[in-house]
Order: C-alpha cells, then sequence, then structure tokens
C-alpha cells in the first residue's frame, strides 16, 4: 500500500482537477491511503469531498511561501510508510521538494508531476535544479513532452514519461432528448478565450443550415459569457445556441451530441473533452493545436482544422451536419479508439509503475 498526496493549487476546477481526482477514487479504490491538500478553493474543495476525500489546506503560493513547505514536512514525517506526492504544477512540486528536505526521513518520499501544458521548459539554474529534484515528470502528451524539451533544458531523460489522459470508466451516459430532425453541436468545457469559442460562434453563422444547435455546457468570468452571448444576438444565431452552465454530470448532454467541437486556438496538452466524445461515440471536429491530433485521427474519427479559422471550422461542420452515413461511420471508429487507447485501466497501470518504479 502507498500512501498519495495529491497538491491541487488551482483556484478553479478543470481539466487537470479532474484528473486527480479521478486517480484519487481509483488509487483508493485499490486499497492505497490517498490524502488531497488544495488552497482552501470552495469550487474545488466541493467536488473532492462529494468523491469521499476531505481536503487539507496550504497556501500552496509558490517560492516565496514558507509555510507551506514546513507544514507539508511535519505531515509526512509522521507517516511510517513510502509515499508519493503528485503534484500538477512545478510551483507546487518546489513546495514538495522543499518540503522534502525539511524531513528527518526524506528516502521515503518519492516527488512525480504530471505536466498539463504544452510549454517550452525553463532552463534557469532554479528550474535546471527543480527539474533535478523532481523524481518522475509526467507528460499527457508527446506534443506536451517535445514542448518541454525544446528549450534543451538539462535533464535527466530517464525521468520523463508519456501518459495519455484518460477519464475514469463509467456506464454509457443516456443522452438526453432532442428535437426532431436536429443535427446537435456540443462544447463542453471552460469558456475562456483561448478555447476558440468566438471561431465556433463566427463559424457557426456561417453554415446555413436551422437544424444544426450548438449546445454549450461550461462555466467562465460573467463578462465573457455575456461577450459571447452578444456575439451570437449580432450573428444572429441566438435561437441556435443553447447555454448550459457548469453541469457537474455532462456526459448526457455529450452523448446526445452528432458532433463534438473542440476549437480551441491555445496548444492543448490532452483534451479529457475529446476523450470523452470519442468514448461516447461522437466525432470530433477539433482545432489541429497541441495533442488534438494524437487524440483525432483526420478523417476517420472526426475532422482536424486549422485553429483560429472559422471558414474551416463552418466547412468541417457543414461537412458532418450534411452526411449522416459519414458521422455514424466516424461514431463507431470513435468507439472502438476509445476503447483501445483511452481505457482507465491502461492509464492507471502507466501511473502505478511510475508511483512504484522497480528497484534499480
Amino acid at each position: 500500500m502507498l500512501n498519495i498526496v495529491h497538491l491541487v493549487s488551482n483556484k478553479s476546477w478543470g481539466g487537470g482537477e479532474r484528473y486527480a481526482l479521478d486517480l484519487c477514487r481509483r488509487a483508493a479504490a485499490d486499497g492505497h491511503s490517498v490524502a488531497v491538500v488544495t488552497r482552501r478553493c470552495p469550487q474545488v474543495d466541493s467536488m473532492f469531498a462529494e468523491a469521499g476525500f476531505a481536503p487539507g489546506h496550504l497556501p500552496l503560493r509558490g517560492v516565496l511561501d514558507f509555510v507551506s513547505p514546513t507544514m507539508l514536512a511535519r505531515v509526512l514525517d509522521r507517516i511510517d510508510a513510502p509515499i508519493v506526492v503528485h503534484t500538477h504544477n512545478f510551483k507546487t512540486a518546489g513546495t514538495a521538494v522543499r518540503a522534502r528536505r525539511l524531513m528527518r526521513n526524506p528516502g521515503k518520499v518519492r516527488i512525480v508531476t504530471t505536466r498539463h501544458l504544452v510549454k517550452k521548459a525553463k532552463t534557469t539554474a532554479s528550474a535546471r535544479q527543480l527539474y533535478s529534484d523532481i523524481d518522475a515528470i509526467i507528460f499527457v502528451s508527446e506534443a506536451a513532452r517535445r514542448e518541454f524539451l525544446s528549450s534543451s533544458p538539462a535533464i535527466d531523460s530517464s525521468s520523463l514519461y508519456v501518459v495519455l489522459n484518460a477519464v475514469s470508466d463509467r456506464p454509457a451516459a443516456e443522452p438526453v432528448e432532442k428535437a426532431e430532425g436536429e443535427i446537435r453541436l456540443a462544447y463542453c468545457g471552460r469558456l475562456d478565450p483561448e478555447k476558440g469559442l468566438e471561431v465556433l460562434i463566427d463559424a457557426l453563422a456561417k453554415v446555413q443550415n436551422p437544424a444544426i444547435t450548438l449546445h454549450i455546457a461550461g462555466a467562465g468570468k460573467s463578462s465573457y459569457v455575456q461577450q459571447l452571448v452578444r456575439r451570437c444576438q449580432v450573428a444572429g444565431i441566438a435561437d441556435r445556441v443553447v447555454w448550459h452552465g457548469h453541469l457537474d454530470n455532462v456526459a448526457p448532454l455529450m452523448a446526445s451530441a452528432d458532433i463534438g467541437v473542440a476549437p480551441s486556438v491555445c496548444p492543448e496538452a490532452c483534451s479529457l473533452t475529446i476523450i470523452e466524445f470519442l468514448r461516447q461515440g461522437v466525432p470530433v471536429i477539433a482545432s489541429n493545436t497541441g495533442a488534438n491530433p494524437e487524440l483525432v485521427e483526420n478523417g476517420a474519427t472526426g475532422l482536424l482544422v486549422p485553429a483560429g479559422d472559422s471558414d474551416a471550422l463552418a466547412g468541417a461542420i457543414s461537412r458532418l451536419a450534411s452526411d449522416h452515413a459519414l458521422r455514424r461511420t466516424m461514431a463507431e471508429a470513435a468507439r472502438k479508439e476509445a476503447s483501445a487507447r483511452f481505457t482507465y485501466d491502461n492509464f492507471y497501470r502507466q501511473i502505478s509503475a511510475i508511483y512504484s518504479p522497480p528497484a534499480k
């Protein structure tokens, strides 16, 4: 049995937090002792608490935070067994590294960090030291690993791993009802400028097919959401867009979609939304940034379009919306691909091997 501590420092709920929660659930079901430490954020804490994990709290404010390493070291020292501290960014990894240095028995702690971003490695002396102090760095895609290494950081490649994301296995969702003849597009995720929602709205306005509706599930800053609503009104498609807000269980909406859309204009590290659409047997139209080409096989399980190109996105929507047979073929291919590549069992086996590497 391992003692696993997740440090979660974000102030809002997103893919990285869901990744951590799914791991907590599976590791606990596997008989490990699991704890979560957050920054006392109600939105994040409530999700973990509902799953049975009462979060502890630390400031987790980075390099100038001297309280968190000290308090974490005291907690870890009281555990008389091997410990994995799993962090989800390099800021909290630094906290874990400093805590280990303060411990009476630092050898019992293994520090694992998941890199949820597509971003170059820093090459400063302090960054190089941090990378060398982390026992394992997990990249959620080849794109994330490749971009990290593009700045040529001095790092031991044996500590680097690539494990594609997965979503925890659940029974197939019952799709929510839709109107007869409706062709449903679905976007599920954060409402943020980097997600390409303006491009999606502009693309839908160019598709002259009243049967196509766009369902948007997710939350964002109210000012930004209002901008998006106004953009729909100006484009004349307000009656074709349904705003669901945050959904605790988005799977039924995803399962009801004919087409999933992931139009990010920033490089995605490994989209859980795309993986969930594929699991539900929904073909995906995605921008060709970051790891999206690793997840969507263009022409087989979905279509890839240039990021930020509303004309290309409109063309892809029109193509799938007008070809029911193609959507059906892609849907079946999506299910098979997800079953082969994105099972949680496979993901968890890889993570477990990193938690407990073979003795040298």
